[in-house]
This record gives structure tokens, sequence and C-alpha cells, in this order.
């Protein structure tokens, strides 16, 4: 009897877990989170450090 582990995807940024299947992926076939829609990859911190955090309205 043949037994397939699932395979989950990890969110780094937000922390969200969800099944391999359901996680889509960029041009270069890096995976983005549903959820959150970060990316991960080699260019992931510096989109994350080039990307304007939004200010709190006073």
């Amino acid at each position: 009897m043949d037994f397939d582990w699932p395979t989950y995807f990890e969110c780094a940024a937000c922390g969200a877990e969800f099944p391999a299947d359901a996680v889509g992926y960029d041009d270069l076939g890096y995976p983005e989170c549903p959820e959150c829609a970060a990316r991960t990859g080699p260019l992931a911190t510096l989109e994350a450090v080039e990307t304007p955090k939004p200010e709190i309205a006073d």
C-alpha cells in the first residue's frame, strides 16, 4: 500500500500554511502566498525593502 505525504507551503511573511497545489508561482517559478501575496526567492528581500510602507493617517 502506497501513501502520498501531502506537501505544504508555509509563508515566511504571514505564517499562513497552504497545500502546495493551492499556491501560485511567479514567472521565475517562485511561490507566491495566496493570503498576503508575498513572494519568495532571491529578490524577495529587496522587494520588501523597496516597497513603501503605508503611513498611519493623522
